[in-house]
C-alpha cells in the first residue's frame, strides 16, 4: 500500500502545482487579486493539510477504492489540462473578478461542461475520499462544492449582464455546470 500512497500523493502533488501554476500564469486579474480568492486559497490551503494527513496516516487502504482514487486524480489533471489548451488563446478572468466577459468558449471540454477548471479542482478533492478511505473526507468535497457552485454562478451573473448574454443562455441550456448532460454525450454529433 505504500506504492498507492506514494502515487496519491505525487498525483495529489501534480495537480496542486498544476492548479498553482493556473492561478499564477493563465487566468487574468483585471482589479488585481479578488478577497474571494484569498479566503479560497486559505480553505484550499487547509484542504491540502487536511487530504496529505489522511492519506499518510491511513493504516488500512482499500486497493479497489485507492486505484479509483488514483484514476479521478489522474482524470482531474486530463480535463484541467484540456481545459488549459482549450483557454490557452483566450485567457479567463481569475475567479471572484469583477470584470465583464469578452469572449465564451464553447470547444474543448466546454462543449460539455461550463466549468472544466472547477470540476477538475473537484475531482482532485474526490480523489483523496477514495485514495485515503476516509468517507468523512466528502464533506470537504462538499464544502469546496458549495464554494465552486457560488463561483460558477457569480461568472454566469456577469455573462448573462453582458453582450453574449443570449449566446450564453442557450449555452447553458445545452451544457451542464460541472458535469455533461449525458443526452449530449450520446445523442449529439
Amino acid at each position: 500500500m505504500l506504492v498507492l500512497k506514494s502515487c496519491a500523493l505525487i498525483l495529489f502533488t501534480t495537480c496542486l502545482i498544476s492548479f498553482t501554476w493556473a492561478g499564477v500564469a493563465l487566468f487574468t486579474r483585471p482589479s488585481g487579486t479578488p478577497n474571494g480568492l484569498r479566503i479560497l486559497f486559505f480553505l484550499w490551503t487547509l484542504l491540502i493539510v487536511l487530504q496529505v494527513s489522511m492519506i499518510v496516516l491511513t493504516e488500512e487502504s482499500n486497493l479497489i477504492l485507492g486505484l479509483m482514487g488514483l484514476s479521478i486524480y489522474i482524470s482531474s489533471l486530463v480535463l484541467f489540462w484540456w481545459a488549459v489548451k482549450t483557454t490557452k488563446e483566450k485567457p479567463l478572468s481569475i475567479c471572484y473578478s469583477d470584470d465583464l466577459p469578452n469572449h465564451i468558449i464553447t470547444t474543448g471540454p466546454y462543449k460539455f461542461i461550463r466549468n472544466p477548471f472547477y470540476t477538475s479542482y473537484l475531482l482532485s478533492v474526490l480523489a483523496g475520499v477514495f485514495v485515503s478511505n476516509q468517507l468523512w473526507l466528502i464533506l470537504t468535497v462538499v464544502v469546496m462544492f458549495v464554494l465552486y457552485y457560488q463561483v460558477a454562478r457569480q461568472e454566469e451573473a456577469k455573462f448573462l449582464t453582458s453582450s453574449f448574454a443570449a449566446d450564453y443562455k442557450v449555452y447553458k441550456e445545452n451544457t451542464g455546470m460541472f458535469l455533461p448532460y449525458t443526452n449530449r454525450i450520446w445523442y449529439d454529433s
